[in-house]
């Protein structure tokens, strides 16, 4: 799999080197999401048609979906008639997530790819294709 990075103006700060979850998967429409509660947030770039299906993306994702997903020994912590559930069934802990986008927009987070199996510089989401498969 390719390991893409993605690189973004975001309010006025430049963030680069940020993972991408599920590059090519949705026709390049990316969203921002923001995982905080300490000093320094973690930001993710997940292509996704909407925020739920961002969510989900980030749910079912190897390296960071621990961020969301609440450990087997936890759960007791969380009510099953009124937590989040992820596309696998997992609960999920949404409580220090931002998603950050523009819904009914083509690319609701503008960005820029690179790494991975792009050649060019700085790829626009919508002209990626992955040839690492």
């Amino acid at each position: 799999m390719c390991q893409v990075k993605a690189s973004a103006n975001f309010h006025g700060q430049e963030l680069s080197d940020i993972s991408v979850i599920n590059p090519g998967g949705w026709f390049g429409k990316t969203w921002l999401i923001e995982i905080g509660g300490s000093y320094s947030s973690l930001y993710l770039v997940v292509e996704a048609d909407s925020m739920s299906d961002a969510i989900d993306e980030l749910a079912d994702d190897e390296k960071h979906g621990h961020h969301i997903v609440v450990e087997d020994e936890y759960l007791s912590d969380y009510d099953p008639e009124s937590c989040h559930y992820g596309p696998s069934g997992q609960v999920l802990d949404l409580d220090h997530i931002m998603i950050y986008g523009q819904e009914v927009s083509a690319t609701p987070f503008p960005c820029r790819y690179s790494g991975g199996c792009i050649t060019d510089e700085n790829v626009a989401p919508t002209e990626f294709e992955c040839e690492c498969d």
